[in-house]
């Protein structure tokens, strides 16, 4: 075999490598969102069965896991092993503190914000048992020395699945009356998501090339703390 043939072949294959992995990763993906929306309680607030204390409830509590998000994104950032991973992960963090392309508060101020316009306050409810642990499976997978374990967490178990467990939030507020205006938050969030989650997917996609038996520790990262949000909707 001459030179050039070796060389097509071996380009060849990674390119299908690369499309198996861009396959796995969005089969992974939309199994972890469709998880989130079988939930009953997202069920539920979709077809209007869920009260509006039991949303306040759910706003006070997300809002709990929320506050620490600049945390477990800084905690990620300091192992991911390339510079450019870490520029981009920033631009997350970027948006976060409200130094995005368009000029707004910080995310943080504008959920304070919200919960204030619904007379609520973090300090009103005690933090849930299940609220902890979803902030503490997802800062431990963000401490972790490989970045892949606190991408996976945040990827495929926070970002991914924000547009559907946010739009199911914000339909049980509307069906109870509540104008979409005053949940800017979740609508902001709705559309910017999604293309967080494809910077961290592109980023697992090189990672797993690179290494294929990653795909097994990102699913074992999404599936767990997937399972921990599961449990946090339980409470509500």
């Amino acid at each position: 075999m001459n030179t050039m043939t070796e060389h097509l072949r071996i380009q060849s294959a990674s390119h299908g490598s690369s499309h198996f992995v861009l396959e796995d990763l969005a089969q992974l993906k939309e199994e972890m969102i469709q998880r989130i929306a079988e939930h009953p309680f997202l069920w539920r607030c979709r077809n209007g069965e869920v009260s509006l204390d039991r949303l306040k409830t759910f706003l006070v509590q997300q809002g709990q896991y929320s506050r620490h998000f600049t945390r477990y994104i800084c905690q990620l950032m300091v192992n991911l092993e390339s510079s450019d991973d870490v520029l981009s992960i920033f631009d997350n963090l970027f948006e976060e503190l409200g130094f995005g392309e368009v000029n707004e508060p910080p995310h943080s101020q504008i959920y304070r914000n919200m919960l204030h316009d619904f007379d609520l306050s973090l300090d009103m409810q005690a933090t849930l048992p299940s609220t902890q642990r979803l902030i503490d499976t997802m800062m431990n997978f963000c401490k972790q020395p490989e970045g892949v374990y606190g991408l996976a967490a945040l990827c495929l178990g926070a970002e991914a699945i924000v547009p559907q467990l946010y739009s199911d939030i914000v339909s049980g507020f509307v069906k109870r009356g509540v104008a979409p205006q005053r949940l800017n938050f979740f609508t902001l969030h709705i559309e910017c998501d999604d293309g967080h989650a494809d910077t961290m997917l592109a980023i697992l996609s090189r990672l797993i090339i690179a290494k294929p038996v990653l795909f097994e520790v990102v699913r074992h990262a999404a599936i767990l703390t997937i399972q921990a949000r599961l449990e946090f909707l339980d409470d509500m």
